[in-house]
């Protein structure tokens, strides 16, 4: 009877061989960006609600930092703040945000439509 030769590491056919890396996935991870946190249609609905005016139109109605917040519900999260995005989505409407001689805060100015 013979006698079983050892194997030496030359002899397995690493080809064939899981590699640890086959059983190891990367989660996949979605990206969040702040522009998540903003809806279009706020600013949509706020568009066909007003129309931009000055600080010395009639019957104007001011909408500071605070007020703009509060109407879109844009709060400050770990991404930024979300208030800026729809600022600048207003600007493309032609809203400007100035500073109010009366108040000193920046403000956006807008007459309600009717």
């Amino acid at each position: 009877m013979g006698r079983n030769k050892k194997k030496t590491m030359d002899d397995y056919d690493w080809e064939d061989e899981p590699d640890v890396r086959d059983f190891q996935s990367e989660p996949e991870v979605a990206k969040i960006s702040l522009r998540d946190f903003v809806v279009p249609e706020k600013v949509q609905a706020f568009v066909r609600a007003y129309r931009p005016c000055n600080e010395f139109a009639p019957g104007y109605e001011s909408f500071t930092d605070a007020e703009l917040r509060e109407f879109f519900k844009a709060y400050v999260c770990g991404l930024g703040d979300p208030l800026a995005l729809y600022v600048e989505d207003l600007k493309m409407a032609d809203f400007q945000m100035t500073v109010s001689m009366a108040t000193g805060e920046p403000t956006i100015f807008a007459v309600r439509r009717f």
